[in-house]
């Protein structure tokens, strides 16, 4: 057990990537991603209970969902579910490829839908976006709750918390050279 060669994995991570490949719209000529630091994020949004819009009638609520910090990502929402005390959505966000900068979060709405212009905001949940499939986490926005699945997938050949970190990906084909495949994920 001596020190690693100079084309062990462990000497390469400690150079960074290299390998040979071709360059292309994922990669770098010697096959760094080129989305370092980004990741794709989607939420599914399940239900939830314990919210009162407005005083004589049911909640008529929908969620949003933005990711905020290290770039502004797009905001998306549910359906409105009317005259439920107990929504159950079941309603996956696309939220997009999206940057994944120290203090970046994913902020969660809940809302009773009145007439569009002046909806109540019933409250709001944060929750620090990390990469992995995340089932079941659960928020307490206004005093109800509300649960979801959060998904954050890396480009291709990165990991860590932020998706800066290179991860060794074995060949397809034992001593061939590969290419990751296309980024985002479909």
């Amino acid at each position: 057990g001596g020190y690693p060669g100079p084309g062990s994995a462990i000497a390469q991570l400690a150079r960074g990537c290299e390998c040979g490949c071709a360059a292309g719209p994922s990669l770098t000529p010697d096959c760094c991603s080129r989305h370092r630091g980004t990741a794709r994020v989607a939420v599914t949004v399940r239900e939830g209970e314990g919210w009162r819009g407005d005083p004589l009638s049911p909640t008529d609520a929908y969620v949003t969902a933005t990711v905020t910090g290290g770039g502004e990502g797009a905001t998306r929402r549910t359906a409105t579910l009317w005259n439920r005390q107990r929504p159950r959505w079941e309603q996956r966000l696309e939220l997009g490829v999206l940057e994944l900068a120290p203090g970046a979060r994913l902020r969660l709405q809940v809302w009773d839908q009145d007439n569009g212009w002046d909806d109540d905001l019933l409250g709001t949940c944060w929750v620090t976006p990390r990469p992995g499939h995340h089932r079941a986490l659960g928020c307490f926005p206004g005093g109800g709750r509300l649960t979801f699945n959060l998904e954050v997938t890396c480009g291709p050949g990165l990991g860590g918390p932020l998706c800066w970190d290179y991860v060794p990906q074995p060949p397809p084909h034992a001593g061939a050279f590969y290419r990751f495949s296309h980024w985002p994920p479909q």
